[in-house]
């Protein structure tokens, strides 16, 4: 294992801050390689620890040369984030400097500038050192804008990449670009995730989203069929929710990783079949994120998990300002689906995302290409 230690820019004087990046495997190896960082959403823990419990398993893999290919781990994606402490909380899913969500708003390629045409057979190579000229003759002027500058680099450099988050209150599932979908499926039930949503790549576009879209556009551009051989598959894999920091879990789901490791070529490991679970894929468009109608206290009447039929009541907003027994808005699902992504909330106020019910059918009122947003 090689360690690397790229310092950022520093936010005030006599402060400092870095990234840490830990290299598995021989430059040069002619293996699958592979991406993963944790944290980018700095206050979504447990995927931190899945990946402490994975670097062993790959030292190991190593040192017994039994890692064919080679893997990139970023163990904690965003020190800036992880500063952003705010009377005892870390507030780490937006930059409080005003840039907006740390997972959005990555470098962006003009295709069009590469020469297509003056390149050998092997298109892949030739066109990932294009995406790293291209980010390395820019000049972020923030520390934020440096730091996706260096992860989306070192992402660009990969066959599969995997991005680790949480959700409030969840069952563990994964997200992919729709045309990834039945390669995403096989990794989602690997590492026995149940759910699967899917989406586009346009609008609002992720850091997973972020790696890919160069070779979407490049496809789409030239019609090249070579490329969809050659693009990664690039995913965000969300490990529950936010308190889930288990050491039984996170042991469970690094060996998970190893196996879809060992199932891509990346590691002599035998994937753990008999362990894969069936997947429930659902397009972005047909799960309803819920909001908050009005202030109270919000009490669920189902639970995580569960099957729900349009109509059905299953969370109660209370108005703790009007006596009973008429303070209790019901609230009741605009779609057949399962209930998932439960808020830690309890006390909202108009506007807070409280739910997610996903579904199979597109619903009329979600905006395309805003991710789970609207």
């Amino acid at each position: 294992m090689q360690t690397e230690t790229i310092p950022l820019w520093s936010p005030a004087p006599g402060t400092r801050r870095e990234l840490q990046v830990y290299r598995f495997g021989e430059i040069g190896s002619k293996g699958p390689v592979v991406y993963l960082q944790a944290g980018l959403h700095a206050d979504e823990w447990p995927g931190l620890l899945v990946l402490q419990h994975l670097i062993p398993l790959l030292a190991s893999a190593e040192a017994d040369g039994r890692l064919k290919g080679r893997v990139i781990l970023v163990p904690f994606a965003n020190p800036v984030g992880m500063a952003q402490n705010i009377f005892g909380y870390v507030t780490g899913r937006f930059d409080l400097t005003g840039r907006g969500n740390f997972n959005r708003n990555f470098p962006t390629f003009n295709v069009g500038e590469f020469e297509i045409d003056t390149l050998p057979d092997d298109l892949g190579p030739g066109f990932r050192n294009f995406l790293q000229q291209s980010l390395r003759a820019r000049s972020p002027d923030n520390e934020t804008d440096y730091l996706k500058q260096l992860l989306l680099g070192l992402a660009l450099e990969a066959d599969y990449v995997f991005d680790l988050h949480c959700d409030d209150y969840t069952a563990a599932h994964a997200y992919c670009a729709d045309f990834q979908q039945t390669q995403a499926a096989e990794v989602a039930g690997m590492l026995g995730f149940t759910h699967l949503f899917t989406e586009p790549l346009e609008g609002v576009i992720a850091f997973d989203g972020s790696a890919l879209k160069p070779w979407y556009d490049l496809l789409s551009a030239t019609g090249n069929t070579q490329l969809e051989a050659e693009m990664p598959l690039t995913m965000t894999l969300e490990y529950r929710g936010q308190i889930d920091v288990d050491d039984v879990l996170a042991e469970d789901d690094a060996e998970r990783l190893m196996s879809v490791l060992g199932h891509f070529g990346v590691v002599d490991e035998a994937p753990a079949d008999s362990r894969t679970c069936d997947v429930e894929i659902s397009p972005l468009q047909a799960v309803d994120t819920v909001y908050a109608p009005e202030t109270g206290l919000l009490v669920f009447r189902r639970q995580l998990g569960e099957r729900l039929k349009t109509g059905e009541h299953y969370a109660d907003i209370v108005r703790i300002d009007q006596l009973p027994p008429d303070n209790r808005l019901q609230l009741r699902a605009r779609t057949d689906g399962i209930l998932m992504g439960l808020s830690h909330r309890r006390l909202v106020r108009p506007g807070d995302q409280i739910a997610k019910v996903a579904g199979s059918a597109a619903l009329a009122h979600r905006r395309p290409g805003s991710l789970l947003q609207i």
